[in-house]
């Protein structure tokens, strides 16, 4: 990830996000107007993180996941990866 400029990983977080909560499918005029970044600049950033999202659960280093599997920071791997964007261009 650390080829990924800073402000890229920050919309790439948010286009998950908002994909995975059901706000957004698709980044829209408003989001590339906000951060100057389109959707296929941003597509590769967030298949990685999807992928990488759906890999914590598994392997070697599990402590992340674990750690954000508690009440405490709102269970927030319980929900489900966007994993259409994996689906869908890859």
């Amino acid at each position: 990830m650390l080829r990924f400029p800073p402000s890229m990983l920050a919309a790439a977080v948010v286009f998950n996000a908002q994909c995975t909560l059901g706000v957004f499918r698709e980044w829209n005029a408003a989001c590339e107007k906000h951060n100057s970044y389109d959707k296929n600049q941003i597509l590769e950033c967030s298949k990685l993180m999807v992928s990488f999202y759906q890999k914590a659960a598994v392997g070697k280093i599990t402590s992340v996941h674990r750690k954000y599997n508690m009440f405490k920071y709102g269970n927030a791997v319980r929900y489900e990866p966007t994993s259409f964007l994996l689906e869908a261009w890859f």
